[in-house]
């Protein structure tokens, strides 16, 4: 049987063993201090930091979020969190799971309107377990959202689309067999749950978790939501963006967010035991016993598991802000990162933090001084697509304001580098990716992963139905 995933991880995180470090206690100068190389090498605009140590919590703020130049963040700005969504849905989920109002394992057939049923019986294979743990076989979003448009591409999508889309869905695969991150099944877990309560996704989380835990500023971005202390979200290129806004799909990404509230957030799930909600905030810390996760070192529900093995973390990019939210119970640390652009490094930094708070040595980032070149747009765009290393491991590739980003299964989402047209490398691990292009200009037929001194061949993936390029 295949190893779910490469030997050789792309994203380390805080590595494997067992960490039983303790660090000194951190000040708002030392958060400060740690995150000036970012944003003197401008790989976030502004951002908001906190850090907790057991019961010492700390945060600062740096850079600038607004339009005008040098408007620095402060404890009510608001930043989108993207995924990390995904984590406050899980939870809706253990709680309801406590309540007795469903199990892990109830089919979502039951929960779905009467007319809505899904192709081939799937309805009832798929579990709300399987939507917590992207093992569902549901796409990662619905074919009828264009993956290329990262404007505001959400909002729109309303139940009434969501059930359409259902009713014709293609399964990547059979339910519980392979792990695949999914944007549609999160989103659909919290439309899910919120339809089994009677109210809207909004009102559940209110009610049930921002609520009881005092997060007084943690709202959903739904369609005409008002943007008050909004940060200016900005995209890879630092260009002012969009916020995004959500309707069925909000369990996916749709929360905002400030760094007072997520600190009280990471510190229920660092000290559950004094919280209305210690019940299912253990519920989702349990590692799943499951036949392949999309990260490396298992999955709770929502949560991602490190190379640690002790290491919750999730993180979240939308179209103009990034965020990561890492917390070691073991340690009795966690770090939260709120960034108001759309690059990957905010989960570099959170790391970084958390390795500070822990007392573990800080870790040298490779390829920070070599060289690379500006390669035109249009041959990014040959690289292009899904790769696959085997059945439940793929290296995704996409690009965005200009410059070429990989999503690995169930890792951050890492900004490439060229060092000439065919070869990229990363910033953030010892990494090279070496393309294979075809003599006449199409797409790359595969990508070449060197790292550790190995070399690991992914092809590019054929969609159902689509011929290959002769």
């Amino acid at each position: 049987m295949k190893p779910p995933f490469p030997r050789i991880a792309l994203i380390a995180l805080l590595g494997t063993g067992t960490a039983t470090a303790a660090g000194p206690a951190l000040a708002p100068a030392d958060l400060a201090r740690i995150a000036a190389p970012y944003v003197q090498h401008r790989d976030i605009s502004g951002a908001s930091l906190g850090i907790l140590q057991d019961a010492s919590a700390v945060s600062t703020h740096v850079g600038a979020v607004g339009t005008e130049p040098g408007l620095s963040a402060d404890d009510t700005t608001v930043y989108e969190i993207g995924s990390i969504t995904k984590v406050f849905t899980s939870l809706l989920l253990a709680e309801a799971v406590v309540r007795g109002e469903v199990t892990l394992d109830t089919p979502i057939a039951g929960l779905l309107p009467p007319d809505v049923v899904l192709p081939e019986g799937a309805g009832d294979t798929i579990t709300l377990r399987m939507l917590a743990t992207h093992t569902s076989g549901l796409p990662r979003i619905p074919v009828e959202i264009p993956p290329d448009n990262p404007e505001n591409p959400y909002a729109s999508f309303d139940d009434t689309a969501l059930w359409s889309s259902l009713r014709r869905v293609r399964l990547d695969f059979e339910p519980g067999t392979r792990a695949s991150y999914s944007n549609l099944a999160a989103g659909l877990l919290g439309t899910l749950l919120a339809r089994r309560a009677g109210v809207s996704y909004p009102e559940l989380l209110a009610a049930r978790i921002t609520g009881p835990l005092g997060m007084e500023h943690t709202t959903v971005g739904v369609t005409g939501s008002p943007r008050d202390h909004l940060a200016i979200g900005r995209n890879g290129s630092g260009q002012p963006w969009s916020p995004w806004e959500f309707q069925a799909l909000a369990g996916a990404g749709g929360i905002r967010s400030t760094i007072g509230d997520m600190l009280r957030f990471a510190r229920a799930m660092l000290q559950p035991e004094g919280t209305p909600l210690r019940e299912a905030i253990a519920l989702t810390w349990e590692r799943q016993a499951l036949k392949a996760t999309v990260a490396p070192g298992g999955q709770g529900l929502g949560w991602m598991i490190a190379g640690d093995g002790q290491t919750r973390w999730h993180n979240g990019m939308t179209g103009g802000f990034h965020a990561a939210l890492f917390v070691n119970r073991k340690l009795g640390v966690a770090s939260v990162v709120l960034v108001n652009r759309a690059a990957p490094a905010g989960s570099e930094l959170a790391e970084h933090l958390l390795r500070a708070a822990a007392g573990l040595p800080e870790r040298q980032p490779p390829n920070r001084d070599r060289a690379e070149i500006v390669v035109p747009v249009e041959q990014l765009e040959r690289c292009v697509g899904t790769f696959r290393l085997n059945e439940s491991f793929a290296l995704v590739f996409e690009v965005r304001d200009g410059v070429l980003l990989l999503m690995p299964t169930g890792q951050g989402t890492d900004r490439l580098f060229a060092e000439s047209p065919a070869v990229f490398f990363s910033r953030r691990v010892p990494a090279d990716l070496v393309f294979e292009f075809p003599s006449k200009g199409d797409p790359a037929s595969a990508v070449v992963l060197r790292q550790g001194g190995r070399e690991m061949r992914a092809p590019r993936e054929i969609p159902a139905g689509a011929t290959p390029a002769q």
